[in-house]
């Protein structure tokens, strides 16, 4: 019976090849979408899954708001280094715990003996007990002893071979530079390490013990920060533990605060609380300190490729559904004949398989083409074949097969096995108009998602070309950030070079921003501003704008010592008229310090849109702040200035010959800013383009069906008078008042989505009206042109063909 019913399957695909290769095609575009998506999820899920012992591995997270983006306290991945200690001595629970540097910059510079120096990511420092928490499988050497002594360093084998061409470099050295005036330090290779097969959430090249995390600061009040993991021997009640951490960071805050004279209530009031807990790190990846963790960033993306292969199975059932009256005789007759419903319904779920089947081994092939631009749109190294978890992937695959199989073939099946062989032998067909509501109710649903894609679509060009075109507040085009502190040498030397019009540096630029709290009293008033450190002409260099007053000058000496300029933002908390006013700030020590405004510069961008722009003061001196910096910012007389990047190159090299120049254009970095938005951005066009071309498939063949069924009809009218517009316009009719309800149904729909996107940028438009009105349009324009094909086909034959037989 099986190798019957398959004939009669094979039979009827080849017998049908239009409508098969639509159904086919369209199962196979939503299973794609639908698979690659499964793939990105389970690189995801695969997160520090490389060994069974990193259930007991967890890293310890503290809340703190130094270096966040607002200046507020935020459960961050970095700790004070001191609560290693503090977790050692006083949770059982833990068995080891390990300090890990975070990483510095686009990385260190690596020299082996005379060769050219080249610059390594992913190079951290940490303790000597790195490898007693984390369970690397040695290649070379042994995890015990290998960073026991200082100066020593482990390698991963794929960065041994790169380095040195072979994995067997024990005992090697090379020299470490991690900053350009940093003299070097020489390091012994004293283990190798497999690469492992999944991704980590600690991600490395090399592990070095330069000895630098073995201690923490001896200063009262100065803080060194770090990532701080642990083990456990089993697996512990992070509830239970969490608790005891709390308790013990609490006492610990308590005694560092009274060391430093510090009222404890005094800083952590208005709600602020201390903490400190473990999480475990399967955890660590799903939980980003700053950003929107993966799950949620995808959640938009799988509901599109859910939708993308619902429209698929949508178009697979109308067709199938359409077809039951050319199928009714073939029932009619099988059920006179003694056929169950029951062998029925398995004859028509075997032809519903056969096309997955078939749709499958596309969308596989589909799969393997665009993984490529797959994994270049979402930064990943995903690959179907060479998967660590291939068997798993292939019995999720089955599971989607089953499914897709189920949901395309059942509902057909059961409308073609419920036929009463009576009436369809007497060529009754009143059975078949049960599927019309369904059929007329899967293509609402597949326009009104097409159209929810077109209106995205709109509004989404219109706000990234209003963020493309948004005033930054500063001069973007002629600006190159040199990634190194400032030195009054080197800046002498590039101030020098003809083209070159400022050289200056900052705490704050776009692509490498640096907020510190700044806590000042103004009228009695304590407010919270992001305070920035500058250099006398670094605004210039900016090309920011004045609003009001002047901005720092080489002709005041007091702008070295106690001026301040604010921005927009700042200037408003403080009031109106700000410019010669006073504030004071207290120091460390407990001095207040008194400063004045000078001046009020427009808002400038230096991070996201999704953000605003932070109240900020801005301020040469060091008092009562902050000059760290890696700006180095060099502005240009022409847009053509790479010839004179040359120039600075080679001043950098007879300087620093051990450590690479990087830089970054601010064009670059604006780029940057927006690619995530314009990466999301194609791949709703893409996936809309898919999505309106499957309901432009399913539209045509129902059309073509309705056409057929209706052709006796439409020659009653032809022979009664009708002209071929009137019987285009009546079958046109039907289907545009399905479109026309897609429409109206969709814009609330799209209405809420785009809302809530737009409602992740700070700076946005207003809802727009005009991607409503294009998308209607549009798809009324596309069905009229689509189903009027098929419909000046009926339209123009001849009414006798259909008629003969009456």
């Amino acid at each position: 019976m099986f190798k019957l019913n398959l004939k009669i399957a094979l039979r009827n695909l080849f017998k049908n090849k239009v409508y098969a290769a639509i159904n086919i095609g369209g199962l196979a575009l939503g299973l794609t979408a639908f698979l690659l998506m499964l793939l990105y999820i389970n690189h995801e899920e695969s997160y520090d899954t490389w060994s069974p012992d990193l259930k007991n591995v967890y890293q310890i997270r503290e809340k703190h708001n130094f270096f966040t983006p607002d200046n507020q306290d935020h459960w961050q991945e970095i700790s004070n280094s001191r609560v290693a200690v503090l977790v050692k001595e006083n949770v059982p629970q833990f068995s080891a715990v390990t300090k890990v540097d975070q990483d510095w910059g686009s990385g260190f510079s690596v020299k082996i003996d005379h060769a050219d120096p080249i610059l390594v990511k992913g190079i951290k420092d940490a303790d000597s007990a790195f490898f007693n928490v984390f369970p690397y499988q040695f290649v070379q050497g042994n995890g015990n002893t290998a960073l026991k002594e200082p100066n020593t360093v482990v390698l991963k084998q794929h960065l041994a071979i790169k380095l040195f061409g072979t994995d067997h470099v024990l005992g090697k050295t090379f020299k470490l530079v991690r900053w350009r005036d940093d003299e070097g330090t020489p390091l012994k290779i004293t283990g190798v390490i497999a690469d492992v097969d999944a991704p980590e959430s600690i991600s490395f090249n090399a592990i070095s013990h330069t000895g630098d995390q073995d201690h923490d600061p001896d200063q009262i009040g100065s803080s060194h920060y770090t990532q701080v993991y642990v083990r456990s021997v089993d697996q512990v009640d992070t509830l239970s533990a969490n608790k005891s951490l709390q308790k013990v960071y609490v006492d610990f805050k308590k005694k560092s605060f009274a060391e430093e004279k510090l009222n404890f209530k005094d800083v952590y009031k208005n709600g602020k609380t201390p903490g400190l807990k473990a999480i475990p790190l399967k955890e660590v990846h799903s939980n980003p300190p700053f950003a929107i963790n993966w799950i949620n960033k995808l959640k938009p993306v799988i509901g599109i490729t859910v939708f993308l292969l619902l429209v698929s199975i949508i178009n697979f059932v109308n067709l199938a559904t359409a077809q039951s009256v050319q199928r009714a005789k073939e029932v009619g007759v099988k059920k006179v004949l003694g056929a169950y419903k029951k062998q029925l319904m398995a004859q028509f779920l075997i032809e519903s398989a056969l096309q997955s089947v078939v749709s499958l081994f596309l969308s596989i092939i589909l799969i393997e083409v665009l993984l490529p631009a797959f994994n270049q749109q979402f930064n990943v190294q995903l690959s179907f074949w060479h998967n660590a978890y291939f068997f798993s992937l292939a019995g999720q695959l089955m599971a989607v097969f089953l499914l897709v199989t189920l949901l395309a073939g059942f509902y057909p099946a059961w409308i073609l096995s419920n036929y009463n062989p009576v009436s369809v032998l007497k060529g009754s067909y009143e059975n078949s108009l049960k599927g019309v509501v369904l059929r007329n109710v899967l293509v609402v649903f597949q326009f009104g998602i097409s159209v929810t894609f077109i209106i995205a679509i709109g509004v989404m060009q219109m706000q990234t070309k209003y963020i493309s075109n948004k005033d930054l507040g500063f001069e973007r085009s002629k600006l190159v950030n040199l990634q190194t502190g400032y030195d009054e040498g080197f800046a002498d030397k590039i101030r020098r070079i003809p083209g070159v019009k400022y050289v200056s540096t900052t705490t704050q630029v776009m692509g490498n921003a640096f907020n510190n709290k700044s806590e000042i009293i103004y009228k009695g008033r304590e407010i919270n501003l992001n305070g920035v450190t500058v250099n006398i002409d670094a605004l210039q260099t900016l090309g920011v704008k004045l609003v009001s007053g002047r901005l720092f000058s080489k002709a005041y000496q007091q702008d070295t010592v106690n001026s301040v300029i604010l921005n927009q933002a700042a200037a408003s908390l403080l009031g109106k008229n700000v410019v010669g006013q006073t504030y004071g700030k207290v120091d460390y020590r407990g001095k207040t310090i008194t400063f004045q405004v000078v001046g009020v510069i427009k808002n400038y961008h230096n991070e996201g849109f999704d953000k605003a722009v932070l109240p900020t003061v801005y301020k040469v001196t060091k008092l009562g702040g902050t000059s760290n910096t890696n700006n180095l910012l060099v502005s240009f007389d022409t847009e053509n200035y790479k010839g004179i990047i040359g120039k600075i190159e080679t001043e950098w090299k007879k300087l620093y010959p051990d450590f690479p120049l990087r830089y970054q254009s601010m064009d670059e970095a604006f780029s940057e800013i927006l690619e995530e938005n314009k990466r999301f951005m194609n791949m709703i066009v893409l996936f809309s383009v898919v999505s309106i071309s499957l309901s432009l498939l399913g539209l045509f063949a129902l059309s073509t069906f309705v056409a057929k069924r209706r052709t006796k009809e439409i020659a009653v009218r032809k022979v009664l008078g009708a002209s071929n517009m009137q019987i285009v316009n009546l079958l046109n009719r039907s289907f545009m008042a399905l479109v026309v309800i897609a429409n109206l149904i969709s814009w609330p729909i799209a209405y809420i989505l785009v809302k809530k996107w737009l409602e992740g940028f700070a700076y946005r438009i207003d809802m727009p009206i005009f991607p409503f009105f294009i998308a209607s349009v549009t798809s009324v324009i596309i069905a009229v042109l689509t189903v009027s094909i098929q419909a000046r086909k009926a339209a123009v034959s001849q009414p006798v063909h259909a008629l003969k037989y009456e």
